[in-house]
């Protein structure tokens, strides 16, 4: 198998640009501590669009099952992986990632804050936590599972991306389940959040993108906080 190149390397991470399923298979067995990620999903569409019936994530199962089974092979025995998601897909996600790995929490992301919403606002998104293995928690006894942290305001004109997530969301997962110089993989690393908290917290990264416009804003946004992290 030819070995893709980074799209580009900085001291502690390596950017892929292309389709996880193909890169994921590179990487050794058991080499990644942990996983964080914010799969694409369109559950509740079609492919035209318009809304569609529970019967239509079928188009995608083939696509969650091969994601998952190189989770569980990349992950080190003693690795921790956490998913964004939401209320829609959770039920989706659920039974087919409890095949592979082990789920032990669903982190509820408490926005402090309203999005729009067909009938009751949305202000929360859920956060499936799990393990390869069972192995003691690395976090404190009395960490809760109800996270409150704003997001990045949909109405912000410096929002990289669409679903963007806020690094401090990033960085207390890796608080909670990593140390320095631990591997992290986000295979939908999207606008570089985690790849930005990684360089801060010293963690080793690798991201993943399918979007060339993605992992340019990556880019340029590891760039701009090292060139601030040199000037203090």
């Amino acid at each position: 198998m030819m070995q893709i190149k980074p799209y580009f390397e900085t001291e502690l991470g390596k950017l892929y640009h292309g389709d996880c399923l193909e890169i994921l298979p590179q990487f050794k067995n058991t080499s990644i501590d942990l996983i964080i990620t914010d799969p694409p999903y369109s559950i509740g569409t079609t492919s035209t669009g318009h809304r569609g019936e529970w019967l239509d994530n079928n188009l995608i199962r083939p696509f969650f099952n091969i994601l998952f089974n190189q989770f569980k092979r990349i992950l080190k025995s003693f690795g921790e992986f956490y998913i964004n998601t939401d209320w829609r897909t959770y039920p989706f996600l659920y039974p087919l990632l409890i095949e592979k790995l082990i789920i032990k929490n669903c982190i509820v992301w408490d926005y402090e804050w309203i999005k729009a919403g067909s009938h009751y606002r949305f202000s929360h998104e859920f956060i499936i936590y799990g393990i390869k293995h069972n192995i003691k928690r690395k976090f404190d006894a009395s960490e809760r599972d109800v996270w409150r942290i704003k997001p990045i305001n949909f109405t912000n004109k410096n929002k990289f991306h669409q679903s963007e997530k806020p690094v401090e969301l990033i960085n207390k997962i890796l608080e909670n389940s990593s140390n320095e110089n631990d591997i992290v993989c986000d295979p939908f690393i999207g606008s570089g959040t985690t790849a930005v908290s990684c360089e801060s917290n010293k963690r080793q990264w690798i991201g993943i993108d399918i979007s060339e416009k993605m992992c340019d804003v990556t880019i340029e946004r590891i760039k701009t906080l090292q060139y601030k992290m040199e000037l203090t």
